[in-house]
């Protein structure tokens, strides 16, 4: 079997705070959205477009998300890509989520513990 490759890398704004939860097994899980911009030449003047990734972070990098990242911090992330769907009213939406495999803070944080930091990574 051939080998294949499923990496995402991003770097953008966290659009809001995490969104903290357990299983029924009590792994805890962490929701957010990570905003990107990129430039679409569109007619005479190029402008800006945001898109927006969802991102799910397990265990310790989702404690490390609840305890540090914030709304309109940068981030690094690297994960996998994952697509699903589910229905709503009868109709199938498709869903893409980057399942996060490291995290890096690049907001410059003066209150926080670099020590906290190394040991959530």
């Amino acid at each position: 079997m051939s080998r294949s490759v499923n990496k995402i890398i991003l770097v953008g704004n966290v659009g809001r705070d995490p969104d903290i939860q357990q299983t029924k097994n009590g792994t805890k899980v962490a929701h957010l959205s990570l905003a990107t911009n990129r430039r679409v030449p569109a007619g005479p003047e190029p402008h800006e477009r945001t898109d927006w990734h969802r991102l799910t972070m397990w265990n310790k990098l989702a404690q490390f998300a609840e305890d540090y990242i914030r709304t309109g911090d940068r981030v690094y992330v690297e994960g996998r890509l994952e697509y699903d769907s589910y229905e709503r009213d009868g109709v199938s939406i498709p869903t893409a989520d980057v399942h996060v495999r490291e995290v890096v803070l690049l907001t410059p944080r003066s209150d926080v513990d670099e020590d906290a930091l190394d040991e959530a990574a």
